[in-house]
């Protein structure tokens, strides 16, 4: 069976700066929290949308050496940020570097952003097609 790259994403009713401390309702972008769940690693990333600001953690794997789910995920995005989120999507890739069906499935799911790739295999849903980067450390 074909390795499945799945992308867990949640948009929210907000923008945000984590350095500023300000939080307000979204506008034009949104602040995302992602889950990207690859064969061999996994991360949840979160996107500040005043500062084009991202945070990325790595998550490891359980003693049993299985992940994070796409419904663990959802859930756990629920739970933290239940009272801002504007919708969640799961999105699934074969190949996310094949910009043809990133494109498909990222329309199907009515998504005008890009997905970024980097070089580590980490990939998030940049929502305005912004630079996005770390800029801040969290506290």
């Amino acid at each position: 069976m074909d390795a499945v790259f799945t992308l867990v994403l949640s948009l929210l009713t907000v923008e945000s700066s984590y350095a500023q401390e300000t939080e307000r309702a979204a506008t034009k972008v949104p602040d995302t929290i992602q889950f990207w769940l690859a064969p061999a690693a996994q991360w949840r990333i979160r996107t500040y949308a005043i500062d084009h600001d991202i945070h990325t953690y790595t998550l490891g794997p359980r003693a049993d050496g299985t992940g994070f789910t796409a419904e663990e995920a959802t859930a756990h995005t629920k739970k933290h940020y239940g009272d801002i989120i504007s919708s969640t999507v799961v999105l699934t890739f074969r190949d996310p570097n094949n910009k043809d069906e990133v494109r498909r499935v990222l329309t199907e799911h009515k998504l005008t952003g890009t997905l970024e790739v980097n070089k580590s295999g980490i990939a998030f849903y940049n929502p305005d097609s912004g630079e996005y980067r770390t800029k801040s450390q969290p506290k």
